[in-house]
């Protein structure tokens, strides 16, 4: 639930960053099958997923801290 909830904030802000989530994390795809997905540099792919990473975790732990 609280990954759901740190999604739906990431998408407007980062709507990239949530959608290689969504395929990373969910889909289980790798960072070659994300690139060619989303017709992206392999690169681009791991920038987004270590921003999206960083803002999750950030947000989840500010979450469990209240």
């Amino acid at each position: 639930m609280a990954l759901d909830e740190a999604l739906t904030l990431l998408e407007p802000l980062n709507p990239e960053a949530a959608r290689v989530v969504k395929l990373r994390f969910f889909a289980g795809l790798t960072v070659p099958e994300s690139a060619a997905l989303l017709r992206v540099d392999e690169r681009t792919i791991i920038r987004k997923w270590k921003f999206a990473q960083a803002w999750l975790y950030q947000h989840l732990a500010a979450r469990s801290a209240d």
